[in-house]
């Protein structure tokens, strides 16, 4: 929709007047969106205010034409939520001037769920409302109630993106289990733009859940965690260069893990209690080489990429002179390179390492790293290639931590949860065919084709071929073109090409979201502290990372 950042920069001038156009949910002035249904629809639908809009833009009257800032802005409405596309185009005009053209169209955002589906041998069900553009004004709230298996939640979370409209943001969740509470919130304000100066964060959590542990794909063990965490940190931008941006990050972090034993605890497998409190300092290196690409993840939704690179660096003492159990050292450091190849073909690589050391012995290590391919193609059908590797490689996890293959984490002819160990590795190759045609103007549909195979091992192990399991499947697909993710309802067949825990190799998933991630899918529960359910935009996912 957006010219190339090429096209951006043959245009120079100081901007004098900025002007927008809201779009409601359908555009009349589009042959078959004039319907009555659809004028119901955009008279019930609040647009997005103006002053919400403009509040977005990184540059304004008198400031000298920036194709980056234009294209960043872009990048920040789309991110909103509630915008389904943007576009902010440079208009010369005499005397060396130049006006602004933003334009950008809602997404439907009053959203009542009722959603069945089953994944890997588990059946999941969630229903409530959502609203994610409150009166225009871009604030959000939902309720929720989730379901899957005998696991329950009831939720309710608001997000304010500009408090009291500041640049700061609020987000507060609370939601209600049979087995406890959980509440926390979260106010920061984030780095808004490549070019913002500094940055701010304030956590407080507290959330009481069952863990479980697998084997088999099967509930080995259960348990009850009570967690806690309060961390405050401030970033700031350390060079005035925008090729690489550096940022230093200096804050407090305190986290206890108390857990409780249930009747459903086998004996050894409760995890032992424990307290980290300590300073933590970091580094951030970005490199913007941001493209914009449409049928990866999703289907005709805009997505944005980095294919420059993307280096972090994080840890600190944890001393029991601050509040710790015992003296430990935490360390998370993260580097990620994209390359891309030609229009629509990209590579994005990940590789990183995190854990703690505690007299001299390392504690919740583990070593990473992703690579994916992205490769569109228009015969005989627009379809993307996407293939995925992923490997992991862990020291003496937390109690409540595994490394999971299964139908959940990218392996979909195998039950969820089937497979645990030390490492992991998985290789994903899935053909992502497209119908282009917005049907009814309400939703696109696809298909894919699939192969898939993992394995995993003990830590003294290494990979043998016996070990991998493998499965080939096919799929459909559908998005809704109005929705406020894009993201894709899949329903995948799969068959599993070896045995694995089940009577069947046969299974079937229907749910939301892709089948693997494109990053970190094996180890997901791994990287995730429970405070991360404050940040999650939707129910859904909050109910399958858990």
């Amino acid at each position: 929709m957006s010219p190339s950042t090429a096209a951006y920069s043959r245009v120079e001038g100081v901007i004098g007047e900025v002007s927008t156009g809201r779009l409601n949910v359908f555009d009349p002035a589009v042959a078959g969106e004039d319907r009555w249904l659809f004028r119901v629809a955009n008279r019930l639908h609040v647009v997005t205010r103006d002053r919400v809009v403009r509040r977005e833009l990184l540059q304004g009257p008198g400031d000298r034409w920036s194709p980056e800032l234009a294209l960043e802005a872009e990048r920040n409405l789309r991110a909103s939520g509630f915008i389904r596309k943007a576009e902010i185009r440079p208009r010369p005009r005499p005397g060396g001037r130049l006006d602004l053209e933003v334009r950008t169209q809602d997404t439907w955002t009053l959203a009542p769920q009722f959603s069945v589906g089953t994944e890997g041998g588990d059946h999941y069900l969630i229903w409530g409302l959502e609203e994610n553009n409150i009166l225009g004004y871009g604030k959000a709230a939902s309720l929720f109630h989730s379901r899957i298996g005998d696991s329950s939640r009831n939720e309710f979370r608001y997000r304010d993106p500009r408090l009291w409209g500041s640049r700061q943001r609020l987000t507060g969740l609370y939601a209600a289990t049979p087995k406890g509470d959980e509440i926390g919130a979260l106010i920061d304000r984030p780095f808004f733009s490549l070019a913002s100066p500094y940055s701010m964060q304030l956590l407080w959590a507290r959330i009481i859940q069952e863990d479980a542990l697998f084997h088999n794909a099967e509930e080995r063990s259960k348990f009850i965690q009570n967690f806690r965490s309060v961390q405050a940190s401030i970033g700031a931008r350390i060079n005035e260069d925008d090729d690489p941006v550096q940022r230093i990050l200096l804050g407090t972090h305190y986290q206890r893990d108390h857990f409780d034993s249930t009747g459903d605890t086998v004996s050894g497998t409760l995890p032992g209690d424990r307290k980290l409190s300590g300073p933590v300092a970091g580094f951030v290196l970005i490199q913007p080489r941001f493209i914009k690409e449409t049928y990866i993840d999703k289907m005709e939704r805009v997505e944005d990429f980095n294919v420059g690179n993307e280096f972090s660096i994080a840890g600190g003492p944890m001393l029991r002179s601050w509040g710790s159990d015992r003296d430990r050292w935490t360390l998370s450091t993260l580097d990620q390179q994209g390359w891309r190849m030609a229009e629509g073909r990209f590579l994005l690589a990940q590789g990183g390492l995190l854990g703690r050391l505690a007299g001299g012995r390392p504690e919740n290590a583990l070593a990473y790293g992703n690579l994916n391919l992205f490769w569109k193609t228009v015969w005989p059908l627009p379809q993307t290639w996407v293939v995925h590797a992923e490997i992991n490689a862990s020291r003496r996890l937390d109690g409540e931590n595994q490394l999971i293959l299964g139908g959940n984490t990218g392996l979909r002819g195998y039950k969820n949860n089937s497979f645990t160990g030390a490492k992991t590795a998985l290789l994903n190759v899935e053909d992502r065919l497209f119908l282009t045609d917005e049907f009814f103007h309400l939703f696109h549909l696809g298909g894919v084709a699939f192969f898939e195979t993992g394995a995993v091992a003990a830590e003294t192990s290494g990979f043998r071929g016996t070990r991998f399991k493998s499965d080939v499947g096919l799929g459909f697909r559908v998005a809704p073109s109005r929705s406020t993710t894009g993201g894709v309802l899949r329903m995948d067949v799969a068959y599993a090409l070896n045995s694995g825990p089940g009577s069947s190799r046969w299974v079937v998933s229907i749910r939301g979201g892709q089948a693997f991630q494109i990053f970190n899918s094996t180890n997901r529960n791994v990287l995730r502290t429970p405070a991360a359910a404050i940040g999650e935009e939707s129910a859904g996912v909050r109910l399958r990372k858990r």
